[in-house]
């Protein structure tokens, strides 16, 4: 379901801020969610939330980061994914085909989590 963030009243904004301010991470999920709708719930949001962090994995998943909470949550779900890649790109090197594609996902994710460690959030 598309959101339409150019409303200046989005329901949604209510509920973001509370995920947000319980978890310190919100994962948006789909193809619809870009970097202008962050930037409408950015400024919405930035009242209640002096850091926002928007870190994009790949075009279906996104997250938004407010504090280190968040930020620890979600390198644990980036160092479970980059498990995963791992041993696809293993079995693939074992089955003899080509892994430069699982390579570039996990040099991809290894960046991310070495910018989010050097993240920090003032209070």
């Amino acid at each position: 379901m598309e959101r339409n963030v150019m409303l200046e009243h989005d329901p949604f904004i209510t509920v973001l801020a509370e995920k947000l301010h319980i978890h310190g991470y919100y994962a948006f999920y789909g193809e619809h969610y870009n970097e202008t709708d962050m930037e409408q719930y950015r400024k919405q949001l930035f009242a209640s939330f002096s850091n926002i962090v928007w870190v994009e994995l790949d075009a279906r998943k996104k997250y938004m980061i407010v504090d280190h909470r968040g930020r620890n949550t979600v390198m644990k779900l980036i160092e479970g994914m980059l498990n995963t890649r791992r041993t696809l790109r293993a079995n693939q090197a074992m089955a003899g085909t080509d892994t430069s594609e699982v390579q570039q996902n996990i040099a991809h994710l290894s960046q991310l989590v070495h910018m989010l460690k050097f993240t920090t959030f003032r209070t």
